[in-house]
């Protein structure tokens, strides 16, 4: 058995951020991740030729000045000179096979009437639906506006909490507003990942814990064995619900009452030359079988274009590969390169501050189990990494 101060499951920003933390603190951490790279949401596939590469994100896709703690982190591991600007091009509709932009869609007399409200009317106890179509107007909502909202987690988010979508947080000024790395999001995790005094092993799947002697045993699929003092699962709840199921019922159950979306995402590469439609941020195409195509032009390239399309689950390749096409105006020939990956990310509703306050609760008579992840203050990457720094303070209390 493998002996360590900490084991984290789960090499997304959450566990590598609280992994980080641990090892600083100078802690002997191990980090375990089911798949076969670490960053989770921070994946940027890359799809090299000639002795050089294109990436693309299918995860996450902007970080932000507010990411303070974040930053931190980037600032620790030699990555602020590789901070890139994102380039100003427009988060687009696309509807009837036309891309149209956001101003031209909305209904400005409705917006004029309704407008006002946004200096009186409260976030608390509202959802995403009923506060902001009290904003922009029923009808701008409805056929505009909660598009754009569904395509931050890809999922509907009528029913989120309204204060959880966008929080205002204290900005850095000396970092650029909007950003990303010179190498994409998961260059983070990778500089993360090679941090010294941290373990990191991939491609393996925890499948069961136990409490054994005063520590943890984590027992994954290949029959090893890791033992610390100290746990932290930075997991989707469903899967730290069921593992967690041996260690404290309670727990587990209590993380069992959160639903989750599954996100299907196909990252496509494109010659410059193949492609006409103009530079995007992002296109959002209301009600169809995807809720945003995320572009690279934030990031241009001289040869490539790539688009991360962000699909509602449960189709066959064919069918998202088809509406792909479509879309962009192609053949398949046209695409260089394909990418595929599923994320699983929250389902929030009313009541959520109120479970996170009894999870938080039930967690102080288990002070050396940590819980990370982005369904606890929100699902932004800052969200994830803050919940982390609040976990290994809690650990050091």
């Amino acid at each position: 058995m493998m002996q360590n101060d900490v084991v984290v499951v789960g090499a997304g920003i959450s566990g590598l951020s609280l992994a980080y933390y641990c090892v600083q603190a100078g802690l002997k951490t191990t980090l375990l991740e089911k798949g076969d790279a670490t960053g989770g949401s921070f994946s940027s596939p890359r799809y090299g030729v000639g002795g050089r590469e294109f990436w693309l994100e299918l995860g996450a896709h902007t970080c932000y000045s507010s990411y303070q703690n974040l930053l931190g982190i980037v600032e620790s591991c030699g990555l602020m000179a590789s901070i890139t600007p994102r380039a100003k091009v427009p988060f687009s509709l696309y509807r009837d096979g036309q891309v149209k932009s956001l101003v031209s869609s909305l209904n400005f007399p409705e917006l004029l009437v309704s407008g006002p409200k946004i200096f009186s009317l409260k976030k608390d106890g509202q959802t995403v639906k009923s506060y902001y179509s009290q904003i922009v107007g029923q009808k701008n909502y409805r056929d505009v506006i909660s598009h754009f909202f569904n395509a931050v987690p890809s999922q509907v988010t009528d029913d989120f909490p309204a204060d959880m979508m966008f929080k205002s947080r204290e900005k850095r000024k000396d970092v650029l507003k909007n950003y990303t790395f010179a190498e994409g999001l998961q260059s983070v995790a990778r500089a993360i990942s090679a941090k010294s005094g941290l373990n990191v092993f991939t491609g393996r799947e925890v499948v069961s814990l136990r409490e054994e002697n005063g520590q943890y045993v984590v027992v994954t699929a290949d029959g090893m064995e890791y033992g610390a003092k100290v746990l932290g699962l930075a997991l989707p709840s469903a899967v730290s619900s069921k593992l967690l199921g041996t260690v404290s019922r309670e727990i587990a159950g209590h993380l069992g009452l959160l639903k989750a979306a599954t996100v299907d995402s196909v990252g496509v590469v494109i010659k410059k030359e193949n492609l006409a439609m103009k530079p995007v941020a992002a296109l959002i195409s209301p009600n169809d079988i995807f809720f945003s195509a995320v572009s690279r032009d934030t990031v241009p390239d001289d040869s490539y274009r790539g688009f991360a399309f962000h699909f509602r689950p449960g189709l066959d390749e064919k069918k998202k590969m088809t509406r792909i096409c479509e879309v962009l105006g192609i053949g398949p020939s046209r695409i260089e390169k394909t990418f595929t990956r599923i994320n699983t990310v929250p389902s929030l509703r009313l009541g959520h501050h109120e479970w996170h306050e009894k999870i938080d609760t039930l967690l102080k008579g288990k002070k050396n189990l940590l819980l990370s992840g982005n369904y606890f203050g929100g699902m932004a990457i800052e969200d994830c990494v803050s919940r982390s720094k609040a976990e290994f303070e809690r650990l050091g209390k």
